[in-house]
């Protein structure tokens, strides 16, 4: 038997970041929103747990977080972790758009319905510690749609869908790696970042709101200035997403998206549409 199941990106709405918590990580406050753009994950019995991936290059072995996933799933039903995984991989790395985080959530759906043959996989819910343990974000992309994220990433307060979206990804050719943007967050604010009463998102006509992490993305990663003013310019709103390197960008025409193009060939330009629940439901559920 084989199964699939599409792993949708996200994108960030608004991030609030604040202060460095005693485990190290800092308390943060976002709106995630899942998007039509996915890697998609195959899974079927075998001998072994063995992982082979096509497309954009991943980790292999242990520091790849579906590999992860998959122990950390076996070890909590008592047994041994064996199972065939393909994973075709489109969603960048170290772009903030959640696609690592997707991939080993929809590696827990799908191994506990493999796992456990005739009878009912464990429900989303009784995933949701195993997915922290594995990564912060790893728990929204059990449900997906749009959703508060707290404390280090792992909670998750489910909201009503806003009426799909239509934004466009400039998505430049390289990484950033999250806790060096975390590091120069520190810097900026001396470790002494808080929280707002509420997100902006909730009180404005706007479809995004601040990202606190967009200062720190800029001063770490010089060449995002160009790609910035570029986004500024051609959308009547835009920001970064999570901490780097996609940028979001909404109300771009088809000229102005041909114009990003022509600017900046060497970066991929992508129209995605945000994903409600229920649609994000469908394509995750094999």
């Amino acid at each position: 038997m084989i199964l699939r199941a599409e792993a949708p990106a996200k994108i960030n709405r608004e991030l609030r970041v604040g202060s460095r918590r005693p485990d190290g990580f800092h308390e943060i406050w976002s709106r995630f929103c899942a998007i039509d753009f996915s890697d998609r994950l195959e899974v079927e019995d075998s001998d072994a747990l063995e992982l082979s991936c096509s497309g954009i290059p991943v980790p292999e072995g242990d520091s790849n977080l579906v590999i992860r996933a998959a122990r950390a799933l076996a070890g909590y039903m008592g047994i041994v972790p064996r199972a065939r995984m393909r994973l075709e991989k489109r969603v960048p790395s170290g772009a903030g758009l959640g696609g690592g985080s997707s991939d080993a959530a929809m590696a827990l759906l799908l191994l506990s319905r493999l796992w456990s043959g005739s009878a009912a996989p464990l429900p989303r819910e009784e995933l949701l510690p195993i997915a922290a343990s594995v990564g912060s974000d790893v728990p929204f992309f059990l449900f997906g749609g749009e959703a508060d994220v707290t404390g280090r990433g792992e909670r998750v307060t489910p909201r009503e869908d806003a009426p799909p979206t239509e934004v466009v990804l400039l998505l430049p050719p390289f990484a950033i790696e999250t806790a060096r943007v975390y590091a120069a967050y520190d810097r900026l604010t001396g470790g002494a970042g808080s929280l707002p009463g509420r997100l902006e998102i909730e009180t404005s006509s706007t479809f995004l709101g601040p990202n606190d992490l967009a200062s720190a993305v800029l001063q770490t990663h010089s060449e995002m200035v160009e790609y910035w003013n570029s986004a500024r310019q051609a959308a009547s709103e835009s920001g970064i997403t999570g901490s780097g390197s996609a940028l979001v960008l909404r109300g771009v025409t088809s000229e102005g998206e041909r114009d990003l193009g022509q600017r900046h060939p060497e970066a991929t330009i992508r129209r995605v549409r945000t994903l409600g629940r229920a649609d994000y439901e469908r394509k995750t559920s094999s």
